[in-house]
C-alpha cells in the first residue's frame, strides 16, 4: 500500500494526504455569518481562498481539517534536538491526534511507495504532546550512526472541533474585502463586525488585524527544529 494516496507537499515542509486543501469556509457559511447581507456578490468567492491562505500562512501549518501527514528529517539537522540518546522533534503541527509511523535510517521503497528502514514498533518508545506537536523518541540510537528519520502522523482540527473562531475570522477577512471598495469604515453584518480601527494593518481579505493575530496565536505552530 502506498504511504500516501494523494501526496501533496506543503509550504511548511511536510506532506499531506489530500488532493487539495479546502478553504476554511464556504460561500454559504459566509452568508450565514453575515446574515446574507452580501449574497450574490461575486467578490465573496474570489476572496475566500486568500483569506484562508492568510490565516494558514500566519499560523504556519494547515490547521484544519485533520489529515494524514508525513515529514522526513536528516538526523544532522536534528543534532541539537538530541538529549543523550533521546530525540525531540517539533512536528509542524499544533494538534496531533496520532503518531502512525516512525522509521530511522529511512529509505524510499519505490515499488512499495513507502518509507522503510528501522521502524519503531514499541509504542512506549514514543511520546507525543498533542497540543504543541512535540514528539519524543526515547533511545533513538547514537546520533552519528543514524541517517534520516521519517515520521507519519495525523494532525489538524477535525471538522467542527474548535474551528468556529477560524471560520469567523475568515468570514471577517472576506467581509472587510467586500466592503473595502465602498470605503466602509464601520459596519455590522450578522455576527461579523467590519469596523476599521487603529489596529487594522492593511486592507483586503489577506490582511490580519492585531486582534485577529492574538486570537490565532492559539493555533500557531510552536516552531520546528
Amino acid at each position: 500500500m502506498s504511504e500516501f494516496q494523494h501526496p501533496q507537499q506543503t509550504p511548511w515542509g511536510y506532506i499531506i494526504d489530500a488532493e487539495t486543501l479546502p478553504d476554511f469556509i464556504t460561500e454559504t457559511e459566509f452568508n450565514s455569518f453575515t446574515g446574507n447581507k452580501f449574497t450574490g456578490d461575486v467578490r465573496i468567492a474570489a476572496n475566500i481562498p486568500s483569506a484562508t491562505a492568510s490565516i494558514r500562512n500566519f499560523c504556519g501549518w494547515h490547521i484544519t481539517p485533520s489529515l494524514t501527514c508525513g515529514i522526513l528529517y536528516n538526523i544532522f539537522d536534528l543534532r541539537d534536538a538530541y538529549v543523550g540518546n533521546d530525540l525531540l522533534i517539533q512536528l509542524p503541527a499544533t494538534y496531533v491526534s496520532s503518531i502512525d509511523k516512525v522509521v530511522f535510517d529511512a529509505i524510499w521503497d519505490n515499488e512499495a511507495q513507502e518509507w522503510t528502514g528501522d521502524a519503531i514498533t514499541d509504542a512506549s518508545q514514543i511520546d507525543i504532546s498533542s497540543g504543541d506537536g512535540l514528539l519524543k523518541i526515547y533511545d533513538a540510537g547514537v546520533r552519528n550512526k543514524r541517517s534520516k528519520v521519517f515520521v507519519k502522523y495525523t494532525a489538524g482540527l477535525p471538522a467542527g472541533f474548535q474551528t468556529g473562531a477560524i471560520k469567523e475570522l475568515t468570514a471577517n477577512r472576506v467581509a472587510r474585502a467586500v466592503n473595502d471598495t465602498y470605503g466602509v469604515n464601520s459596519e455590522s453584518a450578522g455576527g461579523v463586525s467590519i469596523s476599521y480601527n487603529a489596529t487594522y494593518s492593511g486592507k483586503g481579505s489577506a490582511a490580519l488585524t492585531n486582534d485577529a493575530r492574538e486570537t490565532l496565536d492559539a493555533y500557531r505552530l510552536k516552531g520546528v527544529f
